[in-house]
């Protein structure tokens, strides 16, 4: 993922690698929009916050994040600052997992495919949205996303 400045110019490049390990890890056992009701899955990542400011790109009032189909959401910082978003690389081994040796047996967590929104995927925590942001908002939950940009 490409942390970028207001003029669009490359400021800091993280692989899936770096997120794990330059960055203090959150863990949200949350649902999202697309979970099924009372279906949670953990994911592990930094906060966008976290990354933004080590970067030096946390002081404007909104950023835009891309993802790798181009789809983008703008994002406030406000929001960032009351529901503290991470940018998940991992989520949680399953039983299923298990089983079918993606996961080994007492590992706790691994990286979010494909099929399941990743290798990256930006998570927040869904019951401490405002009940109006489901589904208006949506868009905040970005799969895949490769860059973030503050905004003018």
């Amino acid at each position: 993922m490409t942390i970028k400045d207001v003029q669009g110019e490359a400021v800091e490049t993280f692989s899936t690698e770096q997120l794990k390990t330059v960055f203090n890890q959150q863990t949200y056992n949350t649902r999202t929009p697309w979970t099924a009701e009372g279906e949670t899955v953990t994911y592990r990542g930094p906060l966008l916050a976290d990354v933004l400011s080590e970067t030096g790109q946390a002081n404007g009032a909104s950023v835009r994040v891309t993802a790798y189909d181009d789809f983008y959401s703008d994002i406030t910082m406000d929001e960032i600052g009351s529901y503290h978003p991470i940018i998940a690389v991992e989520r949680n081994c399953t039983e299923e997992d298990r089983q079918i040796a993606v996961c080994a047996p007492q590992q706790e967590f691994r990286p979010i495919s494909m099929v399941e929104k990743g290798p990256m995927f930006m998570v927040w925590p869904y019951d401490s949205l405002p009940d109006y942001y489901h589904p208006s908002r949506n868009a905040i939950w970005v799969f895949f996303p490769i860059s973030v940009q503050p905004l003018p």
